[in-house]
């Protein structure tokens, strides 16, 4: 007897046929888990994507050039290792067709008139800075700093915990209280609590499940909100009645960290922490410039050749010997004139912008025209695109060499230009790991499904025993049965992954057009969940995913036909014939 592939074919499909329930059951579980895996993938490459875009087009653009010394230490932000003569490099990038903006990154705390935060502070050049980067759109309230004043642009949330801006959520209790109370003019007063409307009870259902112990406030206190649609002329005079009451004014708190030659270093820390690293030549510069006083048993500074102070310098800071850093404590005064609240919550946190003009002497951070960052982005650069090729360090790098030559300099070697993704490596690394760990998550159902399958084909062949005895001995060879379950799996494994594509692909419509809007628990979480995104999570179309899970999925089932039906071939004819 002699079976085409045709009626093969035709015959795993009367057996589908034959056995409804189980092949709907199976053909209902490919089809979940494969939707499940194209809207899981979907959605956890849309946050990535978006994530990933919004370090670039808000946080630091396509590269960094800096020093060498600084980007080994960045998460220390060492404010000492610094450089200056960006002016000329960024010349020479822009001839090159690249945007890009100095800035001078350092820390402190912050303090207003009723709180302090620890602060990280970015002085910028608001220009080059508004070329470059997006997160100046994204102003809650007031507005972007500007050149030549001492005035700061913060965070949406250093704004709440250090009580400037206009309040977004405040209680009925904080409103008619201390912000109320403090504006002088009842006509004012009128006006500010105009602005403001209780949290509605839908509003309160909606976030009663993610809500924090302090918002669940008691009767007479409830949480307060602005309008909706309040006009710009209104949030303006808001803006400047709050700030007549002081709540404008902060201090920016900071140690000025210098490289600098000590003055005086101990016997003890030169015995424990110099000697034992410096080379032997190193040890004669030293002794060349310091004497030890034997009543105090300290080294003194007693050579003043600047020449010999730079080489000394360069030895102690080549083994990280904290002396050679200065510490000189600065207070700034400033005024907030805006709140940020961009779509990355890096730039809503505890996050400050100051002009990079206004530190350069003493009443500053005595800058004297130093930065510790040049970020940099093609000129015209699409917000929606990645860095490409052009964008690249070596790229980059090679363009600054090229200019600098031609204007008969060069880049000093301890300055470099560091990648987005080399700066963002941690996050990326993190990002990484944990879609790993959720798409096993999702594979496991795969896994259920196809260990269905694979129950469902043995539990038909068991039943079919005599049947495929009886074909056995009609001339069907063991090829044949063989590929006719497969087929009949396989079949059920494409029938899955079809309804499995369709159900997915409508589910990923909305996803992608709208996205899910997480901005409730955006404001329990303190506005990060972990990735670079405030609120709304997208889901992207990955046609080549939503193509290869079905055929994972039908080749798979196919599969899974294989060890039941080997089970039934290896059993004799006769004993089939005679199998109850």
């Amino acid at each position: 007897m002699k079976t085409s592939f045709t009626m093969i074919t035709e015959m795993a499909f009367r057996n589908l046929a034959r056995h409804k329930v189980k092949s709907i059951i199976t053909i209902a579980a490919v089809m979940v888990s494969v939707c499940l895996y194209i809207f899981v993938d979907s959605w956890l490459s849309g946050i990535n994507i978006d994530s990933e875009r919004n370090i670039i087009i808000y946080e630091m653009g396509a590269a960094k050039l800096q020093s060498k010394a600084y980007f080994d230490k960045k998460d220390d932000l060492p404010m000492y290792e610094n450089f200056n003569g960006w002016e000329t490099y960024s010349d020479v990038l822009e001839n090159a067709g690249y945007d890009s903006a100095p800035r001078f990154v350092f820390t402190g705390t912050m303090y207003s008139a009723s709180a302090q935060a620890p602060m990280e502070i970015v002085a910028v050049e608001p220009g080059a800075e508004e070329t470059l980067l997006r997160y100046s759109q994204y102003m809650e309230s007031g507005r972007y700093i500007h050149n030549g004043v001492f005035e700061v642009a913060v965070g949406s949330m250093a704004a709440d915990r250090l009580k400037v801006g206009i309040p977004q959520r405040p209680t009925r209790f904080e409103l008619e209280g201390e912000i109320v109370e403090s504006v002088e003019n009842p006509g004012d007063r009128d006006f500010v609590l105009s602005l403001y409307e209780p949290l509605s009870s839908r509003q309160k259902q909606k976030n009663k499940f993610f809500a924090s112990k302090e918002e669940v406030l008691q009767d007479g206190n409830e949480r307060m909100v602005l309008k909706k649609n309040i006009p710009g002329d209104s949030m303006v005079r808001l803006w400047n009645i709050l700030a007549s009451t002081g709540r404008m004014s902060v201090r920016i708190s900071t140690v000025i960290d210098m490289k600098d030659i000590p003055e005086t270093i101990s016997s003890q820390k030169f015995n424990n922490e110099l000697l034992p690293v410096f080379t032997a030549g190193e040890r004669d510069l030293f002794l060349k410039a310091y004497e030890l006083d034997t009543i105090t048993s300290s080294y003194m500074l007693v050579n003043d050749d600047e020449s010999l102070g730079k080489q000394i310098l360069a030895a102690m800071l080549k083994y990280d010997y904290s002396g050679a850093i200065r510490h000189v404590n600065q207070l700034v005064e400033a005024v907030v004139v805006g709140v940020i609240n961009s779509p990355n919550p890096k730039t809503n946190a505890n996050i400050a912008y100051i002009p990079l003009d206004v530190l350069q002497d003493e009443t500053g951070l005595m800058l004297q025209g130093h930065v510790t960052e040049l970020l940099i982005r093609k000129h015209g650069a699409s917000d929606s695109a990645f860095p490409g090729r052009f964008e690249s360090p070596g790229t980059i790098n090679t363009a600054l060499q090229t200019g600098l030559s031609a204007e008969n300099s060069s880049l000093p070697d301890e300055l470099g230009v560091f990648g987005w993704r080399e700066y963002a490596a941690d996050y990326l690394a993190v990002s990484a790991g944990d879609n790993i760990s959720t798409r096993i998550m999702i594979a496991m159902l795969f896994v259920l499904s196809f260990i269905g399958i694979a129950n469902t084909m043995l539990m038909a062949i068991l039943e079919r025993t005599k049947e495929i005895g009886m074909m056995r001995a009609l001339g069907m060879t063991d090829g044949q049965l063989f590929m006719a379950y497969m087929i009949e799996a396989g079949l059920v494994g494409l029938i899955g992954s079809i309804f499995g594509i369709i159900l997915g692909c409508l589910i990923n419509i909305p996803m992608v057009t709208y996205g899910m809007d997480f901005s409730d628990v955006a404001i329990q979480a303190g506005g990060d969940f972990g990735y670079r995104i405030t609120s709304v999570f997208r889901s992207v179309w990955k046609p080549g995913v939503i193509a290869g899970t079905g055929i994972v999925a039908t080749l798979l089932s196919a599969l899974m036909a294989y060890f039941p039906t080997l089970r039934a071939v290896r059993m004799r004819v006769t004993e089939s014939l005679r199998f109850e």
